[in-house]
């Protein structure tokens, strides 16, 4: 059964059961056995002492001035030398360890440590984000897609009003791509998706470079959000409706050597070698009209990136709409333009 709009609440607010949030002087704080511990209670608190996840960890190690890998190589008992050594006994320094006044904004669901974040980040949780679609979603939405991690949350959404069969058989439907992250991994973004129905695969459509919506969770006002939110889906409709019309061009536009234009993107945007392969493979699985054209490559891309986690596969979909510009920018005989690599960037406060 596919899901439904409605099923997407529901895992959302079961999702968000047992989360709570401190904020908390660091100078209370220490790593005993790998786990975050306060050395005075907080009446918010509902643990004693946390257990910091990945995402959180690499946080607490950037705020610190900890090399993240090295920390990850280092039994738990050097971690906990480490963490409390630069958080209470190393020399004051303006580019490593808290200053005297700061204050930890710690993320938590029952006694796991989800985010460590500063005192600036707004909340905008994944239940806040499906009431403010709410006006917005009506019955024409199909979910297309939908992925919720510790880390960050996906939700495609399709227009089947807004469809067009660009080859036999081969059909495209416009709709939206809306993302959030409730521990800093990334903004909330809205952008525009070309949907293709025979084998799933998203297509985000940067404009311009960049989402029709990237609001950071720094000084969020409800209304004013929700309005540019709202605004931003028409734009992606708009704008996923033009991009159908440039992927149907892009069928007969040929590619002159696939073998090296693979190569160099894959280079480019330093793909792991799985990736480059899946892509190799995904294109054989196109027509044989269709594996030396944009069409074709920019299929296998998106195509590729369903085996990927979230939000490497939404970075790789984004990047492979690049292709399809720099194709167009250029004349049928020339390779494929080279495209700007999109780099992962923490966006917390």
């Amino acid at each position: 059964m596919p899901l439904t709009v409605e099923d997407v609440r529901e895992r959302t607010l079961t999702d968000d059961h047992d989360k709570w949030d401190v904020l908390a002087d660091p100078r209370d704080m220490y790593l005993m056995d790998g786990r975050l511990s306060f050395q005075r209670p907080y009446a918010s608190t509902q643990a004693t002492s946390l257990r910091p996840g990945a995402w959180a960890t690499g946080q607490m190690c950037r705020r610190l001035g900890i090399p993240t890998p090295y920390f990850r190589r280092c039994p738990p008992s050097l971690q906990d030398r480490q963490f409390n050594y630069w958080l209470h006994d190393a020399p004051a320094s303006p580019d490593s360890g808290p200053h005297a006044s700061d204050r930890w904004f710690l993320r938590c669901k029952g006694d796991a440590l989800r985010g460590v974040l500063s005192e600036r980040y707004s909340c905008l949780d994944n239940v806040d984000l499906m009431q403010s679609l709410e006006p917005a979603l009506d019955s024409r939405y199909r979910v297309g897609w939908f992925a919720l991690t510790e880390e960050s949350f996906h939700l495609r959404l399709l227009d089947y009003r807004l469809a067009r069969e660009v080859l036999p058989d081969d059909r495209l439907v416009a709709g939206i791509h809306v993302a959030n992250s409730e521990v800093g991994r990334r903004a909330v973004t809205v952008d525009a998706l070309v949907f293709r129905l025979v084998c799933t695969n998203g297509l985000i459509r940067l404009v311009r470079g960049a989402s029709l919506m990237n609001r950071r969770h720094v000084a969020l006002s409800r209304p004013q959000f929700e309005a540019g939110l709202h605004q931003a889906i028409r734009d992606a409709l708009e704008s996923g409706v033009d991009f159908m019309e440039r992927l149907a061009a892009a069928t007969t536009r040929p590619v002159q050597d696939v073998d090296s234009t693979i190569r160099r993107f894959s280079s480019q945007w330093s793909l792991s070698q799985a990736t480059e392969t899946n892509i190799r493979q995904a294109l054989l699985t196109e027509s044989s009209a269709q594996q030396e054209t944009v069409y074709g490559v920019v299929n296998a891309v998106t195509n590729a990136a369903q085996s990927l986690p979230p939000d490497e596969r939404y970075s790789l979909e984004a990047l492979a709409s690049t292709l399809l510009d720099g194709a167009a920018a250029r004349s049928a005989r020339e390779p494929l333009e080279e495209t700007p690599q999109l780099e992962e960037v923490e966006l917390c406060a």
